[in-house]
């Protein structure tokens, strides 16, 4: 999991939304959209789950759009961090999963009923 730092402003806490900079964050890897990565806020010393949900490209860069999710502690912001276990304990960051994909889920079956109320 990747972790994003930044420094967020009140708007950007209040719109759940932040743009940044592949180039600029020195990211190892491209995120995938629909991924999670952590946000720190190292001037609040605050950590947030987020999503990516949009990716552009350009001949220079690549710009992600995330949406911020709920605060979560240090220790579980190290815990996501962290290398999987072969536990069986569920974590935060399963639940995290859990309920970004069924609100992905719900997103489809809504959509699918719009279509078919349309025909």
């Amino acid at each position: 999991m990747e972790q994003i730092m930044v420094a967020l402003s009140p708007f950007t806490r209040r719109s759940r939304s932040l743009a940044v900079s592949h180039v600029e964050q020195e990211l190892g890897r491209g995120l995938e959209q629909g991924e999670h990565v952590i946000v720190h806020d190292a001037v609040a010393d605050e950590y947030f789950s987020a999503q990516v949900a949009d990716v552009e490209f350009d001949l220079t860069d690549t710009s992600y759009r995330l949406e911020i999710g709920g605060r979560i502690t240090s220790a579980e912001a190290a815990e996501w961090m962290a290398p999987p276990s072969d536990d069986d304990r569920l974590t935060t960051r399963d639940i995290v999963d859990l309920l970004a994909e069924l609100r992905r889920s719900e997103r489809s079956v809504s959509a699918a009923l719009d279509d078919l109320r349309a025909r």
